[in-house]
């Protein structure tokens, strides 16, 4: 082979997607966020926050609280993660680990922070929750449609997605209450692709959705179970695939999957 083909193959394997370490969490982890010079990893199983120190890939603490904790983010100079099992929203203070909690009821599914308030989806309830950081306490229960799922904050308004048969996306316009909803052609859209560019719907169970200015421009079908998915610092997206245990690289800008790599399951079948 010839060097300058060697060479081609040899940066090949240093920059593709490899996993460079595996660690454990907790039991069941579900969302995640990157904040307060941390990753931080909610566990259903266990009941607990992780903390996680990106330099040395360790889990620095685990704040307990209880079995059932779902979607994580943060805002307002907190970390926010909803319970399903005890239908509560929870504030936690990323320094002195205080917990306080409110209910919010409807088997809350997902959490953003944005526009001066914490918004959580009601999955049972068909609410769209919105509360006061600092006080806690519930401002409005929206009326969203059945089944709300993800959240998704951009072009300032919050997105909402939705489950089951579903085949609709919703935006709040969180200072006038207004509600727009977008067809999307495909049944449950229900994850947004965590910091990309544009609104990318994960769909039913192996579609991905590309919506612009209230059309769909794109629809890309492959895996076999996929989830949420997240904007990978070289500008791909990146989208796991539970069944497969597997995670696909899309390009965004020409819509096309350039390939998937195994996630750290696929070795040792310790993912739950």
């Amino acid at each position: 082979m010839p060097k300058l083909a060697l060479l081609g193959v040899a940066l090949a394997a240093l920059t593709s997607p490899h996993v460079v370490a595996r660690i454990e969490t907790g039991s069941s982890p579900g969302g995640a966020t990157v904040a307060y010079g941390a990753v931080w990893v909610a566990n259903d199983g266990s009941g607990t926050l992780a903390r996680i120190d990106p330099k040395t890939n360790r889990v620095t603490r685990r704040l307990q609280l209880k079995p059932g904790l779902f979607s994580v983010t943060h805002g307002f100079g907190a970390l926010w993660t909803v319970n399903y099992k005890t239908g509560t929203l929870a504030r936690v203070d990323p320094r002195s680990g205080r917990v306080r909690s409110v209910r919010v009821g409807g088997v809350p599914f997902d959490v953003a922070a944005a526009f001066g308030r914490v918004w959580v989806t009601a999955w049972e309830a068909g609410k769209l929750v919105e509360v006061e950081p600092r006080s806690l306490r519930v401002v409005r229960r929206i009326a969203i449609g059945a089944r709300p799922t993800g959240l998704h904050v951009a072009g300032g308004g919050i997105w909402i997605g939705f489950g089951r048969s579903a085949t609709e996306i919703a935006r709040l316009n969180p200072a006038s209450g207004k509600i727009e909803r977008v067809e999307v052609g495909v049944r449950a859209p229900s994850w947004f692709v965590s910091g990309a560019s544009g609104l990318w719907i994960q769909a039913a169970d192996n579609v991905l959705v590309h919506v612009e200015n209230g059309k769909t421009v794109d629809r890309l079908t492959f895996g076999r179970t996929l989830a949420q998915g997240a904007l990978a610092p070289d500008g791909t997206l990146w989208i796991p695939d539970k069944e497969q245990s597997l995670v696909y690289r899309v390009d965004p800008k020409t819509a096309r999957v350039l390939g998937s790599f195994p996630s750290p399951c696929a070795r040792t079948a310790r993912c739950g």
